[in-house]
């Protein structure tokens, strides 16, 4: 019973075409009634047309009519409802003709302007002082100039009241709702400083911890490769400078992504973003080469422009897992395979095991897991595990995130 009454509430009231619509059927439904009961003749004119009471239905359906204009042409619409009260006032006068003067009066104080406002108040302090002097001048009577004024207040004060009254309420509703927006946007604001001021201690961190200590490994181990080459017989010279080249290339590497990653936490510009990651395969394969991995790469020639994020993640997932084989694996070769299948990179790394060995336990594995949740992050997908000797390392993430 409640939804049906909401329901219809909302057809009734719901728009304020159907508010005016519904507030002249509603005026005209209560003028019949008081009609019906006798309220006429309430100002002691036209007795021929007062005893017949049901000429009154011509004035109360014209105030109607024009109510329906209230919304629109809310002072053309007041000054047609005085002319029809006027009328029905020299028939008589009845209530219905009252009550839509009353609502027009209210309509009016509430959609016009300012200005236009202050004028309605001028008029209706004017007619209503007016009606008391015309009353004392006619009658001379104290109390029959009061009761004209009271009267007349009721009629034309009371509803200009009311309407300034909801009309200053809401105006101060809407004042209220931008204070409230003003004060979110501000609170926005502070949180965006906070975390801006958050990122640029992190920057600094990243760069006195680590930055330096990153420069002073790729200067060092340059320095050392400067040095002569050892004797095509020396091997131990030979591994010993190809492991030197090694941590020079992962240092160089490590200290061009940490200026990156300082870069865009002092900027904060999300749209700044550390360099393509898959068009640097060759130098990553390069530098595991430099460690003894025998390592084959597969990947497209050239590759269409990838978001940042699939483009990282990717590559991360292809460190992470030619990083666990060059700890965990034996010696053989290692096979990188990169695609683009439809609207989805797939990645895959494959590398020799010492036998079948079993899924990693629960609880163990950060790398693993960190690799999982890159993928899945992205709405792709992550398989790990061994497969006729060899581990694989399977990986789908979609060009564009999906839930």
């Amino acid at each position: 019973m409640p939804g049906l009454v909401g329901t219809l509430r909302e057809r009734v009231r719901g728009t304020e075409r159907a508010r005016v619509v519904s507030d002249a059927l509603a005026t005209f439904v209560a003028g019949l009634a008081l009609l019906a009961v006798g309220l006429v003749g309430l100002w002691g004119g036209g007795p021929s047309l007062a005893t017949n009471r049901w000429w009154f239905v011509l004035t109360l359906a014209v105030m109607c009519a024009v109510m329906l204009a209230k919304a629109r042409t809310p002072l053309l619409s007041l000054g047609a409802g005085v002319l029809v009260f006027a009328v029905d006032a020299l028939l008589g006068g009845s209530m219905g003709a009252m009550l839509g003067l009353l609502d027009l009066i209210y309509s009016a104080a509430l959609r016009v302007s300012g200005s236009a406002l202050r004028r309605l108040s001028v008029a209706v302090v004017l007619s209503v002082t007016g009606g008391a002097a015309a009353a004392f001048v006619a009658t001379g009577d104290l109390r029959a100039t009061a009761n004209v004024a009271l009267l007349a207040f009721a009629v034309l004060g009371t509803p200009l009241w009311w309407g300034r009254s909801v009309r200053q309420q809401t105006e101060l509703a809407a004042l209220a709702s931008a204070r409230a927006r003003d004060l979110a946007r501000i609170g926005e604001l502070r949180e965006q400083e906070v975390v801006h001021a958050e990122r640029t201690r992190m920057a600094g961190d990243l760069h006195d911890a680590l930055a330096s200590h990153l420069s002073a490994i790729a200067i060092h181990s340059e320095a050392a490769l400067s040095s002569p080459r050892p004797d095509e017989e020396d091997r131990a010279a030979r591994r010993d400078r190809q492991a030197l080249t090694a941590i020079r290339s992962a240092s160089v590497a490590a200290l061009r992504e940490m200026r990156a990653m300082i870069d865009l936490l002092r900027t904060g510009d999300e749209a700044r973003t550390s360099p393509a990651r898959l068009a640097e395969l060759d130098a990553l394969a390069a530098g595991f080469r430099g460690q003894g991995m025998e390592l084959t790469v597969a990947s497209p020639a050239a590759s269409p422009e990838l978001p940042a994020a699939v483009d990282q993640a990717a590559y991360r997932i292809v460190q992470e897992s030619l990083a666990n084989a060059l700890k965990h694996g034996r010696s053989g070769p290692v096979d990188v395979t990169v695609a683009l299948t439809g609207a989805a990179v797939r990645v895959e790394v494959a590398n020799a095991v010492d036998g079948v060995l079993p899924p990693p336990p629960a609880g163990t594995g950060v790398g693993l897991l960190t690799m999982r949740e890159r993928a899945e992050a992205l709405g792709g997908s992550f398989h790990a595990g061994p497969s006729d000797g060899r581990w694989h390392v399977r990986a789908t993430i979609p060009l564009e995130e999906t839930p």
